[in-house]
């Protein structure tokens, strides 16, 4: 088990040799729906297309709301659901830059995410509501963790609430 972990890190951390540039899709509702909300912004050069970065970090947070739900009301079809999405979910990839371009601290922060994201499936995985609570709280503190470093513009301590 140990070794699995230590490979998914080092996958996480270096891939498997291909550039990540993730594409973004156009012309979303929700895309649309934030579009008068983004401001460009020197701290985020980094970020090819903040539009389409926004939208993923908005639909995130929508899918960990939904999540918390579920946990809470152990419906364990829905949270199976939401954790392959939660899995497929990428800020690197979301910002359409390679790694070689980012920050290192925001890749590990993005590895941070992914592997509270799988403690996370695995306790949803066994049906244990409370080691499912706290790996979820894990996730969302990697994410607050990521969002004050990197989105300092938010007022709340936290973006979940």
């Amino acid at each position: 088990m140990k070794k699995l972990v230590v490979v998914m890190l080092l996958v996480l951390m270096f891939g498997c040799g291909k550039r990540e540039t993730g594409e973004v899709e156009k012309g979303t509702a929700s895309e649309k729906r934030v579009r008068s909300e983004v401001v460009s912004n020197k701290e985020h050069d980094f970020i090819k297309n903040e539009e389409g970065f926004v939208v993923h970090m908005k639909d995130i947070k929508l899918l960990l709301k939904h999540l918390s739900m579920s946990i809470n009301q152990e419906n364990w079809e829905d949270i199976k659901e939401d954790t392959k999405r939660l899995k497929k979910a990428s800020p690197v990839v979301f910002t359409g830059n390679n790694k070689d371009d980012l920050p290192v601290e925001f890749i590990n922060l993005d590895v941070k995410f992914h592997l509270s994201a799988l403690e996370l499936i695995g306790a949803c995985q066994k049906r244990d509501k409370d080691k499912a609570t706290a790996a979820f709280f894990k996730v969302v503190n990697s994410c607050d963790e990521c969002h004050a470093k990197f989105n300092t513009k938010e007022t709340s301590a936290s973006w979940f609430q």
